[in-house]
């Protein structure tokens, strides 16, 4: 490894990393600095989950890391890297990666790396019950729970990188809910297969917080340096591109993002970086934040006076949270603080 690059890169990702912006956000501005010097963040499917590697500007594997989708992946592998400061990196380890049983659970009940497919399964399944999901964050990571009719919990997550990659496993851990799932997708195509068979190199460029996903089966470029908010959302647009994505499937993705306002008020911040800070002053406030699946992720809250308010994604809760903010009244969500408060500020 060149370890000029690896000093001068540890020095620069001290300064971008917020742990408001939890592990999601972590990721997403470490990787940039990564592509800023000239490193690559690279990620392959794998029947186990998603493997991802981060090179620096010779090429040379800085670090490597397993992860169910491909962000956890990436956070991993910057891990292993050692570009995760000494004072965080224990609690990005344990609220933001994957531990090798859970990588298991969940690669039992679909694999590949796809983690939506499944955690829709899961949501549904708890609905028809007439129970719900909650998500709120926990140190770095989100903790989802499943909660009965009754009002009783019937299992919770760890703390995961995300609200779905909480999601899954947390149902990979119930038995109930896995059973459900593998039977619900026995005999579902697969994507994560098809590029697993197919040889497929995700290759990640990050940039103002956006990120560009080309498509690679050895020196045949399937997708080439497709835009999107996040690398899960740019991943997806890119297999769609390609053409691995379903029709209909892509249809409804297309759809969401054609009605996405985000894009035009675009604050150099990956969506999961702004869906984490909406989501840790929701934790922060008491909110109950609800993820149910409606043709995608769909995130609901009680406003202040008793309405519902909601927010729609296709991936991701991050997502959800942040159209949620565009659609409403932001005053509702986030219940700005009193200027009391001014008095005691220092």
């Amino acid at each position: 490894m060149h370890m000029m690059f690896k000093e001068d890169l540890t020095d620069q990702v001290r300064g971008v990393i917020r742990p408001k912006e939890g592990s999601c956000g972590i990721c997403h501005a470490v990787a940039e600095e990564i592509c800023t010097v000239g490193g690559k963040v690279l990620a392959y499917e794998q029947p186990g989950g998603i493997l991802a590697k981060v090179t620096d500007d010779r090429g040379n594997v800085m670090g490597k890391g397993w992860g169910v989708v491909w962000s956890p992946a990436v956070l991993a592998a910057e891990v292993d890297a050692g570009l995760i400061p000494e004072d965080i990196v224990d609690a990005v380890v344990k609220e933001g990666t994957n531990t090798k049983e859970d990588m298991k659970l969940v690669a039992a009940l679909y694999g590949y790396g796809r983690v939506l497919t499944p955690a829709a399964v899961a949501l549904m399944t708890i609905k028809d019950l007439g129970g719900r999901t909650l998500i709120k964050r926990d140190g770095l990571g989100v903790v989802a729970r499943f909660i009965g009719r009754n009002g009783n919990e019937i299992s919770a997550s760890p703390p995961a990188y995300c609200p779905v990659c909480a999601i899954v496993i947390g149902a990979a851990r119930t038995p109930f809910l896995a059973r459900k799932i593998k039977k619900e997708l026995k005999d579902v195509e697969n994507v994560g297969k098809k590029k697993y068979e197919l040889g497929i190199e995700n290759r990640y460029e990050v940039k103002g917080g956006s990120v560009r996903v080309t498509l690679a089966k050895e020196d045949q470029i399937l997708a080439k340096r497709v835009l999107g908010c996040c690398m899960a959302y740019s991943t997806v647009k890119a297999e769609i591109v390609a053409g691995l994505i379903p029709d209909a499937n892509a249809k409804l993705f297309r759809a969401y993002c054609n009605m996405c306002p985000y894009k035009h008020c675009w604050l150099e911040k990956s969506m999961g970086a702004t869906g984490n800070v909406l989501l840790h002053r929701l934790t922060e406030i008491g909110t109950e934040v609800e993820v149910t699946a409606e043709g995608g992720i769909v995130a609901h809250i009680q406003g202040p006076d008793g309405q519902e308010i909601v927010g729609r994604g296709t991936l991701c809760s991050f997502s959800a949270l942040t159209n949620m903010l565009l659609r409403a009244d932001a005053t509702k969500i986030l219940k700005p603080s009193s200027t009391k408060g001014w008095e005691r500020e220092e």
